[in-house]
């Protein structure tokens, strides 16, 4: 099964700021997919993407707004932060 990183996941493995990972999503610099709201990445193109010097062949999605690449990406992970923060809530209880 092939593996999927987060933007965190990204930055942690390439060592790189969160920031320069939505930068280039922003700007189909690297490649990413779409599933559901939520942006990840695929690692085994990942790796291909810096072997070749961060060059990869832009795929032909639909433009997508920087509202329209993150904000679903932001509201999902609150969501399941605040899922989180509920569950540890109640354990405590």
């Amino acid at each position: 099964m092939e593996t999927y990183l987060s933007i965190e996941g990204l930055a942690k493995y390439l060592d790189v700021a969160e920031k320069s990972v939505r930068k280039w999503v922003l700007n189909r610099d690297i490649p990413f997919h779409k599933i559901m709201k939520l942006i990840r990445f695929r690692l085994s193109e990942i790796e291909q993407w810096v072997e070749t010097s961060g060059k990869f062949p832009k795929a032909n999605e639909d433009e997508l707004s920087e509202n329209e690449l993150f904000e679903s990406e932001e509201t999902a992970c609150g969501e399941s932060k605040q899922s989180d923060e509920t569950a540890e809530n109640e354990g405590a209880a």
